[in-house]
């Protein structure tokens, strides 16, 4: 098994400039960058706690994916993040072990990363996202 510690914890947020103030203020959080998602119409922001990386990710459009959850389930966490050091061996693992895997091959993430989708049936909705590195691709293809 290739799948390493928490990558990031990523919410769903209905306001990304009160979301973000509010955990500036409450939780001393540090903005480490803000993006734009086009293929998904989506907002994204990175935070920083103790550490802990959380991903906000707000809609512009209320008929993407992200807004019907949105408009559906309200704000909370959408997914959570594990690294994975070899993500296509995981989810030929994952698939022969009955997972739900919802992304057929890996797509593209924020800066490079690979990341693919499972649903492990379980939690509610919660989705589960393995995220490889470009870094720990290049590392593992110089050995």
């Amino acid at each position: 098994m290739v799948i390493g510690g928490l990558n990031h914890i990523a919410l769903l947020v209905a306001d990304m400039e009160a979301s973000i103030e509010r955990f500036q203020r409450l939780l001393g959080a540090r903005l480490c960058e803000r993006g734009f998602l086009l293929e998904s119409q989506t907002e994204v922001a990175v935070l920083e706690i103790g550490g802990i990386h959380l991903e906000l990710l707000s809609a512009t459009d209320s008929n993407t994916k992200v807004g019907r959850l949105l408009r559906e389930r309200g704000e909370g966490i959408h997914h959570i993040s594990f690294h994975a050091s070899d993500l296509e061996a995981e989810l030929v693992r994952l698939r022969e072990q009955g997972a739900r895997v919802l992304d057929p091959q890996p797509r593209a993430g924020l800066h490079g990363r690979k990341i693919a989708f499972l649903n492990l049936g379980m939690h509610g909705e919660i989705l589960i996202e393995l995220a490889e590195e470009p870094d720990e691709r290049a590392e593992e293809g110089s050995a």
